[in-house]
């Protein structure tokens, strides 16, 4: 393990890997840095030295041995604040730690009120979707809330919004794939509301008037497609032919 913060802190390829660099920046402290691409789209010899890349989900805390893990997606970067409070994090007992996500778009900045596990304990964790789509870490550890922040951009334009939904999409359906999550007609009909409700009841920066609107909209939509594709993929799949003796 290299020097720096004992954190291996891992970058989900959410849109095909052509934002890594800043995301992969941000984490420049953590003792290990990985990237976790589900579509294999990333290109080894395009990440930083010492970057190691995976694909498999369920194989992420494989990919370093620093003992703790920091998840953070592809348009995500980590706020100085924040390694400031992985330090203190790390230095304390084992704990599950929310920190705040800055969610910019649409010329608005919105903070949810209850922010994903993205710091916990690498051993006993893996990554999870809450009913959002929003990826998390879990962990058999108490959770608490961490006083440091993600800044995720997610379109500064309505365009640059609808741009992203796509690769964002068949990287969130295949690693619900990956994860074997079968949903319900319930939990289907369900998911996209609360994804709406998280963005319109999430804390703003200022009055955001519509712009709130069509930020929940998209958020309900980008749960719609990621289950679609999802669904589209799984019906591609050739069905399992049984012998019969």
């Amino acid at each position: 393990m290299t020097e720096g913060l004992p954190v291996l802190a891992v970058v989900v390829a959410t849109r095909g890997g052509t934002h890594l660099e800043a995301a992969l920046a941000s984490v420049a402290w953590a003792a290990e840095r990985a990237v976790l691409d589900p579509l294999a789209e990333v290109v080894v010899s395009n990440l930083p030295a010492g970057v190691r890349l995976g694909h498999d989900v369920a194989a992420v805390t494989t990919l370093g041995s620093a003992p703790w893990l920091l998840l953070l997606t592809e348009e995500e970067v980590a706020t100085p604040a924040l390694q400031d409070a992985a330090v203190a994090a790390a230095g304390g007992a084992p704990a599950a730690w929310r920190p705040v996500l800055e969610l910019q778009t649409l010329g608005a900045c919105f903070v949810p009120r209850r922010p994903p596990v993205r710091l916990a304990p690498r051993e006993h964790s893996r990554v999870t979707f809450d009913h959002t789509l929003e990826l998390g870490l879990l962990a058999p550890s108490p959770v608490r809330r961490l006083h440091g922040a993600l800044s995720a951009t997610r379109g500064a334009s309505v365009a640059a919004a609808v741009d992203a939904l796509e690769p964002e999409s068949r990287t969130r359906a295949a690693l619900l794939a990956q994860l074997g999550t079968r949903p319900g007609a319930v939990a289907l009909a369900a998911a996209p509301l609360l994804a709406l409700g998280r963005v319109l009841l999430a804390r703003a920066s200022e009055p955001a008037g519509l712009a709130r609107w069509i930020a929940a909209v998209f958020a309900a939509y980008r749960v719609v497609l990621s289950h679609a594709r999802l669904w589209e993929w799984r019906q591609a799949q050739p069905a399992q032919i049984r012998e019969v003796v």
